[in-house]
């Protein structure tokens, strides 16, 4: 029963859905009514426009304007996470467009290649962020948001999953995500109104030309037309319905939106018209498909040079864009090496943070049966809701284990953490994670939609600073139990309702600063255990053994010293460090 809002909703959700391939007018529309003053200043933008050009259209060629631009990633999965590789295409892309250097401006028909401009306008990643440090123009912010919505624009806010905008006035804000709705982008145009969600806004799928972007929307040109909007051209075919005015008089009145690839010409008769060239429809403001689309004209790039003009005038001169990187150092954050990227770190060398900071490493073996409670490991649980914590109702071959409550923790998407002690691998040749854990879902797996929470590993090997993901499972592949389902706020019964994991880590040997972390992601379906974590050379795990026979277990090292055991007759599995071999005698 509890599913069944949820299904709902989503069922309305898919039936609402259609892809949009600009949505900047609706955007408008919700400005609108959240600011009325920025209704009232857009009245003013076309008369304002009209009489800039009139007064500066004698006046010397503009030099080339840069803008710097901050990308903000705001991801949920991995692949929205999208790579540096892809967002530096999309900025290739913008600066081919706007300079018209781009390969398939030869694709433009030859009446209008007297009227195809390049526009003078560059855009480069900052290099300086607000604060005055040294920045990549990247931010990346994890979200537990699955999706953001143009009704909310949620993106835009740190306090609603999403990360607030760097300076408007100085630097063009995008943000990446997974929009909801089949939006591929939007954006604010300009005017005297200081907005506060002023920016541009593309979906994950359609930003560059690599990594996951989709056809037809693969070239990049999602951008360049939501850059055109938020420099203040309108749709090429005007915002005030068919045959409208986009305010650009070198472009041909058209009476609507074109799509796919039309064959030129197209429309010839268009609204009325006598223009035996038809639609522009390569316009990068039409919504053609993106290996369809090739030009700015002179016009549209006269009425972007007056937006910046006077609405984003600190475009004009900055040096956003200019500076080097400071000397690297560090500072001791939450246990990692951090490189404040201003110079003004405590530590000028890494291996001086290192020492001093959390990342003075353990070394294996490693071994967690949490038979003396929740050791003392870190657990990260950003929205302060149900997280990780130990049982004493369940575990493999004892009482205890540690446990989330899915079954009660209904906000869907959240991530929480289990991170383990940093280890130091250099004087070992194989390592290995095993590790039992125990699950059931809720719902029938046969049901559409599918639901399960996920269960993932990830591994750092520098202390925590960055992640790979290494493992994963969820559905029927997480499932320990017969039956797979179960509707009630589950607990494995006996040993038979677990399962073991076993993980060859040895790829990642002779290296110190070693990470790992267990990630729960929650859909709201069942609780999962886990017990008998861990990290040794030896790949069979210790509750493994026992539980395959009733012999009593010892491992002795070298020097002939026997390693204890705990009170449930499964052995500790710890060894003095001067012992680097040891063998395991069963009697």
């Amino acid at each position: 029963m509890k599913k069944l809002l949820i299904i709902a909703l989503l069922f309305f959700t898919f039936q609402c859905m259609s892809q949009q391939r600009c949505s900047t007018n609706k955007h408008v529309e919700i400005l609108n009514i959240k600011y009325p003053q920025f209704l009232e200043a857009r009245k003013n933008v076309n008369l304002q426009t009209k009489n800039w050009i009139k007064n500066n259209i004698n006046s010397k060629s503009q030099t080339i304007i840069t803008i710097p631009v901050v990308v903000h990633i705001v991801w949920n999965t991995n692949q929205e996470n999208i790579t540096d590789q892809q967002i530096f295409s999309q900025i290739d892309v913008l600066n081919a467009d706007f300079r018209r250097t781009n390969i398939d401006a030869i694709m433009t028909p030859s009446v209008w290649n007297n009227v195809a401009a390049d526009t003078e306008i560059e855009f480069c990643l900052a290099t300086v962020d607000p604060n005055g440090a040294f920045t990549s123009g990247i931010t990346r912010t994890q979200t537990s948001q699955t999706s953001f919505s143009i009704q909310t624009d949620n993106m835009k806010s740190t306090s609603s999953g999403g990360i607030d905008p760097w300076n408007q006035d100085d630097y063009l804000n995008i943000w990446v995500c997974d929009l909801s709705g089949g939006i591929l982008g939007y954006a604010t145009p300009p005017s005297s109104f200081n907005n506060p969600d002023d920016g541009v806004v593309i979906g994950y799928k359609y930003f560059g030309t690599l990594g996951t972007v989709q056809s037809p929307y693969n070239k990049g040109r999602t951008a360049t037309h939501e850059v055109g909007h938020w420099l203040n051209l309108d749709h090429i075919w005007g915002n005030g319905g068919n045959c409208g005015n986009d305010n650009i008089n070198d472009t041909p009145t058209q009476e609507e939106e074109n799509y796919s690839c039309p064959a030129f010409p197209h429309n010839p008769n268009s609204c009325g018209t006598s223009n035996s060239s038809g639609d522009m429809f390569m316009n990068y403001m039409d919504y053609t498909n993106d290996a369809c689309m090739n030009l700015f004209t002179l016009g549209q790039k006269t009425r972007m040079t007056s937006a910046i003009n006077q609405y984003r005038p600190n475009l004009l001169n900055h040096n956003l864009c200019s500076n080097t990187p400071p000397v690297p150092s560090w500072n001791c954050l939450n246990g990692n090496c951090v490189d404040p990227l201003n110079g003004n770190g405590t530590y000028l060398d890494i291996n001086n943070c290192l020492a001093a900071c959390f990342c003075a490493a353990n070394t294996p073996p490693l071994y967690e049966n949490f038979q003396s409670g929740l050791p003392n490991w870190v657990i990260i649980n950003n929205d302060a809701d149900d997280t990780w914590e130990l049982t004493n109702s369940a575990g493999f071959n004892s009482n205890s284990s540690i446990y989330i409550n899915n079954a009660e923790y209904s906000t869907n998407g959240e991530y929480d953490d289990l991170v383990l002690p940093t280890l130091d691998l250099t004087s070992y040749s194989s390592i290995y994670l095993t590790f039992d854990y125990a699950y059931s879902l809720w719902t029938n797996p046969s049901s559409n939609p599918n639901w399960s929470d996920t269960l993932q590993i990830y591994i750092s090997e520098d202390c925590g600073n960055s992640w790979q993901k290494i493992w994963e499972k969820a559905g029927l592949n997480l499932v320990t139990t017969s039956p797979s389902f179960n509707g009630f706020s589950w607990t494995p019964n006996n040993n038979n309702d677990w399962s073991s994991e076993n993980i060859d880590l040895s790829n990642y040997t002779n290296q110190d600063d070693i990470a790992l972390k267990f990630r729960n992601v929650n859909q709201y379906e069942n609780n999962l255990f886990i017990d008998n974590i861990n990290l040794s050379e030896n790949n069979t795990s210790i509750s493994q053994l026992a539980s395959n026979t009733k012999k009593v277990i010892k491992i002795i090292d070298l020097l002939g010293k026997t390693k204890s055991k705990n009170s449930n007759g499964v052995f500790i599995y710890i060894y003095d460090d001067f012992s680097t071999e040891k063998k395991i005698i069963i009697q």
